[in-house]
């Protein structure tokens, strides 16, 4: 795992947090969150990591910001599954990845055009771990968002990371219910490794091509899936 990559994943920290919160019931519908400070100074996290963190939650349904007023919990019920987990509407995950439909294809194409040697080193390792225990779905979606991370870090452009960014925040946050209607891992290898062949040659068309067929079958799997739910 790269260093950006565990600064950029602080935020969870704080959303384990308000969730355990919610769970508990120190925290019910209604309440507010605690103040600003109070939660950095309590979670050592920074001030960006925290505002990723209500990003997050707000995505999720758990809290609302009223202008004017704060954060406040919203929907304590939403919580299914073990662990306090929990459950994105299926509509709000294919909106996810029709966002993805059209902005993947645009990061991978620039990566391919921008990538230094050292962006293709990052990739090649990524995808060596990647192959290590595909079996476990929270390896494979860590090894998803490293691997999205830095094709978007390869475009040189803060605007295409912090997407990726905020596209993964929300699919970590969810990993268990997306990984688990998502069973072709050859696939999911195999795409990600044609997207590196197409980086590795800086052929941005192949790469936007490899980026297009890798989210639609995605898309395609989860709407099959969702629909059969």
């Amino acid at each position: 795992m790269n260093m950006t990559t565990r600064q950029t994943r602080k935020y969870e920290k704080v959303v384990d947090a308000i969730k355990d919160s919610i769970t508990r019931g120190e925290l019910a519908y209604g309440d507010p969150l605690p103040p600003e400070r109070q939660m950095i100074d309590d979670l050592g996290v920074s001030r960006s990591s925290l505002r990723e963190a209500f990003s997050v939650l707000e995505l999720l349904g758990l809290i609302e910001s009223v202008p004017g007023k704060g954060r406040f919990v919203r929907h304590p019920q939403a919580f299914t599954g073990e662990h306090g987990s929990v459950a994105l509407e299926g509509s709000a995950v294919l909106e996810l990845m029709e966002s993805r439909r059209i902005l993947d294809p645009a990061i991978a194409g620039e990566a391919a055009r921008k990538a230094l040697p050292a962006d293709v080193a990052r990739i090649r390792r990524i995808l060596s771990l990647t192959r290590t225990d595909l079996d476990e779905r929270g390896h494979r979606a860590q090894s998803d968002y490293d691997f999205h991370l830095a094709l978007a870090e390869a475009t040189h452009n803060f605007i295409f990371v912090n997407i990726v960014r905020m596209e993964f925040n929300l699919i970590m946050a969810t990993h268990e219910q997306i990984y688990g209607l998502l069973h072709d891992k050859k696939a999911f290898v195999n795409e990600h490794e044609a997207l590196f062949d197409a980086i590795l040659n800086h052929d941005a068309e192949g790469a936007r091509k490899a980026s297009a067929l890798h989210i639609e079958r995605i898309y395609k799997t989860l709407l099959g899936a969702i629909a059969m739910q």
